[in-house]
């Protein structure tokens, strides 16, 4: 006779398993069967699935939040606004500024630059003495100069008239003799802003030429707008050193005009 099994039948034969009873919902020791949904399961089931989509569809900001939010926003733009508005004004302003000083130095520097090389004529150092070149300062006169020489480093030599016009400073380049290298409004602009531009002459002693310096003057009579012309050269012969003054003022809205003066003292090499 074989152990029985308390989990089996009454014998070892696999038909004799306990069967579910259907009326007490008990089987195989596993305690009841779960009872089928009825309709007002289903109902509460379809209740709390749907209540997350409404949910979201309330989700949002009215009209009047709107336009509070963007009224915050508008408000803290304009004292950003405000605020920045000022440098922003002043950093135009200075750079202005910075231009105009910086436009007169480089003209300055370029003048002086010329200025000091004038009567450097290579014509004289070729073999040809028929070609040779006298007379490094053509004009003088208070307010405009002009020079010959190879000024530029092109190799040969030409004038060059510095003067002011109503557009600024102004350098003329242009062949020696010619009447257009000796009008102004024929030059180059070499900065803007420039509201004066005088020259004063000195001889190898440091005496002024002419002497007294009364303005207006023009030395030996030559002025520009004509070829000079070189009959008499007594006054510009004697120039050995030229101090020049150049007046930059520059107008920035809302706030007083800036005035700026720059001075050069020259001495020419080539006499």
């Amino acid at each position: 006779m074989g152990h029985r099994d308390p989990l089996r039948g009454t014998g070892d034969d696999p038909g004799d398993l306990p069967q579910r009873d259907a009326a007490s919902g008990l089987g195989h020791g596993h305690g009841p069967w779960p009872a089928p949904a009825g309709p007002a399961h289903d109902r509460h089931r379809e209740h709390v699935l749907m209540r997350p989509s409404r949910l979201r569809s309330q989700d949002g900001f009215t009209l009047v939040e709107v336009l509070i939010a963007m009224s915050v926003f508008l408000l803290i733009l304009l004292g950003v606004f405000q605020v920045f508005e000022p440098s922003n004004t002043a950093y135009q302003s200075s750079q202005r500024k910075l231009s105009v000083q910086q436009n007169g130095r480089i003209a300055m520097d370029m003048i002086v630059r010329q200025i000091r090389m004038a009567g450097a004529f290579p014509e004289n150092f070729d073999a040809n003495p028929a070609n040779d070149l006298a007379n490094g300062v053509q004009i003088a006169t208070d307010t405009a100069l002009a020079i010959a020489g190879d000024l530029d480093g092109s190799g040969a030599s030409n004038a060059f008239l510095f003067c002011r016009d109503a557009s600024g400073l102004r350098r003329v380049r242009g062949a020696i003799g010619n009447a257009a290298s000796y009008t102004c409004g024929n030059g180059d602009i070499l900065a803007e802003s420039v509201t004066s531009l005088s020259f004063a002459y000195y001889d190898a002693n440091n005496n002024p030429v002419p002497n007294p310096p009364t303005a207006p003057y023009q030395l030996d009579g030559q002025a520009p707008g004509a070829a000079p012309t070189f009959v008499t050269t007594t006054e510009r012969a004697a120039v050995r050193r030229v101090v020049i003054k150049l007046t930059a003022r520059e107008t920035v809205p809302n706030q007083p005009a800036q005035t700026y003066t720059l001075n050069s003292d020259v001495r020419l090499r080539n006499p």
